[in-house]
């Protein structure tokens, strides 16, 4: 059988969860949203009101916050008691986000929901929850039934979660997908066959009533993964995380509209929504796995829809302490080829999932899967202003009491100061001293060279520095202010240089953004703290937000050079950062109800585990630097070589290609040092 070459696209995305509230909820909380923008102003780029320009000052999400208990009364919440955990996601996305409720199911053994951006092409969210599950066979869609709902908690120690990845493929080419499953994995397959609604209207045209085919709706539904394998045993598919592949065609086929047949599921009914000025629009990126066995669901999807690994992270590569894991990305190849930026952030076209595993007992992973099993770690999905994003979200809750929160990045991931930068910039090592010794005494700096964000210049000025370096100190302060403020975000700066401003820096930091660069493009990151958190500490997926800045380049011939789909690629940098942040904030998170419950010697040792990831993180940072430059290196020689006029200069980008994969290959193995480095120290931290 050929390699199949499918184009396939995200669709949607459909989360289980124990309750939904009703619609008048829901409504009502949008209508409450709706009135504070229009006690704001209107916003010609968005064409709708908005209250929070950007960069909206404190005073004024103070106001917000007055004006919020006016509207909503008794029902508004205090964001002095927010917590991540016991959340509505629905409510999340509609005040987090500015989303609405577009669509709604109301079944017999379950009710389900549409949560959308205010572009509809963009990321559709399916929320379902269960009612009488008794009646499931009555309900007359696969894709709503309170069955499936019940299967999924069983499979999954009874959690909330993502169920269902919904991908699009072209006309013609469901039924070939579904044939491949049954001659390759007969065992994954959820549906007995391809089901297929038609949209058939009777219109009444004058006097006569008018029979009007609209177009059909195709889907089927297969596992993801398959169980762990017991030696020699026979396959099993685990049941718990479900594929989905549709196929729409007709006058429907191609409209955004919010419900069945123009772009989501049969069954749908649309709901009327009304969208602020602050609704931030968002397009699939990329979801990702945990799973037991990578390479079985890799294999899966090579056989089915043709999809192929596009980034490896191997084994000690990604490690935070003695937890450990390896990634795939894989994925399939998009015909996109487009020079407008628009374009491409709007596509969904490209799809990329990474694949988890883990490689010890340690960690989030293996926490994940030990606790939920097999499923969906997290959904990535892309913004146009990422830094606009976070400070609407942060001021909303703020404002409301509600919405989300994110992960929290150690400040040494940014930058600090150390005395070795000043002495390079030509401060003699006396003066260094002074000014180091100086900075944590005024407290502008903490005692491992983190600075103050508020940095004040006059109070650089008033540094305690002895009399003999005195007049070294003032003759040289301008270019010593410059050291010590860039310290906020050297790690940055090392990457972006004077690309972006110190204002874009600072909110970067202050924001805890993620950043990294491949080639000429930037990778803007951040995530959310989990999400369908039943209690604290459990584990459950989370939401990414992604900022693509793809380069704008231009050619030869002076035209714009064509923009790669998820340009920016997989930073193994902000992979990393990821993976360690995880595993900081359970350690701060450990660290925090220690000191409330009175338990020092806890606290403490929470204490010496957060110092010791964020060290790992900084003793990284420099070997993924290099890592980072090599990987771009051999990607832009392996290019050069393919568009080489003659086999000679084909031969060169080919050997410096080889140069620089060496290069990446030994900063794998710098990379593994250090992990195994920081695996003995937070062993010896757990054991003490």
């Amino acid at each position: 059988m050929s390699t199949p070459r499918e184009n396939c696209r995200f669709h949607h995305v459909q989360i289980y969860v124990k309750n939904i509230q009703p619609m008048e909820k829901y409504k009502e909380m949008e209508t409450h949203l709706n009135s504070l923008a229009h006690r704001g102003s209107f916003d010609p780029f968005s064409g709708g009101m908005r209250f929070l320009n950007a960069n909206a000052l404190p005073e004024r999400v103070r106001e917000g916050r007055r004006c919020w208990l006016e509207i909503a009364g008794e029902s508004a919440k205090d964001p002095a008691k927010y917590v991540s955990h016991d959340q509505d996601v629905v409510e999340q996305l509609i005040i987090g986000a500015g989303w609405r409720v577009t669509a709604e199911y109301i079944g017999k053994s379950c009710r389900s929901v549409l949560v959308c951006s205010n572009d509809p092409c963009g990321v559709k969210m399916i929320v379902t929850c269960p009612l009488d599950v008794s009646k499931s066979a009555e309900d007359p869609y696969e894709h709503f039934k309170g069955s499936s709902v019940v299967k999924f908690f069983k499979q999954h120690a009874d959690r909330q979660g993502v169920a269902v990845l919904g991908f699009e493929v072209d006309v013609g080419t469901i039924d070939g997908i579904f044939k491949r499953y049954q001659n390759l994995h007969p065992l994954l397959l959820a549906s007995e066959s391809v089901n297929e609604y038609n949209d058939i209207r009777n219109v009444k045209k004058g006097s006569k009533m008018q029979v009007l085919d609209f177009g059909s709706f195709k889907c089927f539904d297969v596992y993801a993964y398959y169980k762990p394998q017991r030696g020699s045993g026979p396959k099993e598919a685990d049941s718990g995380t479900v594929i989905r592949f549709s196929e729409r065609s007709g006058i429907f086929a191609h409209s955004p509209g919010w419900a069945n047949p123009q772009g989501v599921l049969p069954g749908f009914a649309d709901v009327p929504a009304t969208f602020d000025g602050t609704s931030i629009a968002a397009y699939n990126d990329h979801w990702v796995s945990n799973v037991v066995d990578r390479k079985s669901f890799l294999a899966t999807l090579e056989d089915t829809v043709g999809f192929t690994p596009k980034v490896d992270f191997n084994a000690g590569v990604v490690a935070a302490g003695e937890a450990i894991i390896e990634s795939t990305v894989t994925g399939n190849t998009s015909s996109l080829n487009s020079d407008d930026i628009q374009v491409v952030f709007e596509d969904q076209s490209q799809v990329y999932l990474p694949i988890n595993n883990a490689l010890s007992e340690v960690g989030h992973v293996h926490g994940f899967i030990a606790e939920m099993g097999q499923g969906v770690q997290h959904m990535a999905m892309r913004v146009k202003d990422l830094v606009s994003f976070i400070e609407r979200v942060n001021n909303y809750r703020k404002i409301t009491g509600q919405g989300f929160m994110f992960l929290r990045i150690p400040r040494s991931y940014y930058g600090r100061l150390a005395e070795k930068d000043l002495i390079k910039a030509g401060i003699s090592e006396s003066l260094a001293a002074d000014i180091m010794r100086g900075m944590v005494n005024a407290n502008l700096m903490t005692n491992t060279g983190v600075v103050n964000l508020d940095l004040d210049q006059e109070a650089l000025k008033k540094l305690s520095i002895s009399a003999d370096a005195k007049s070294e100190f003032e003759e040289k302060f301008s270019s010593i202010a410059v050291i010590i403020s860039r310290a906020r975000y050297n790690n940055l700066w090392s990457l972006l240089r004077d690309n972006i401003s110190e204002g874009t820096y600072l909110q970067i930091v202050q924001n805890q953004i993620l950043v990294d660069i491949q080639g000429q493009d930037i990778l803007y990151q951040i995530f959310t703290a989990n999400i369908l958190q039943e209690k604290p500490g459990a584990e459950a997926p989370f939401f990414e937000f992604i900022q693509r800045v793809c380069s704008a380049s231009h050619g030869a011939s002076t035209k714009p050079l064509k923009i790669r789909p998820g340009c920016g690629g997989f930073g193994i940098r902000n992979f990393l950062t990821l993976f360690l942040s995880i595993e900081v904030s359970k350690a701060m998170l450990g660290q925090e109800n220690a000191v409330k419950e009175g338990n020092a010697a806890v606290a403490a040792k929470q204490g010496k585990v957060v110092d010791a990831l964020a060290s790992q993180l900084d003793e990284s940072n420099p070997i993924l630097t290099n890592i980072s430059d090599a990987m771009t290196a051999e990607a832009d020689e392996l290019d050069a070589a393919a568009e080489a006029k003659n086999e000679t200069e084909k031969k060169t980008h080919l050997a410096a290609a080889e140069k620089h994969k060496k290069e990446k290959e030994q900063g794998s193995e710098a990379l593994k040092v250090t992990s195994d480095k920081y695996k003995a120290i937070l062993k010896a931290i757990r054991e003490s």
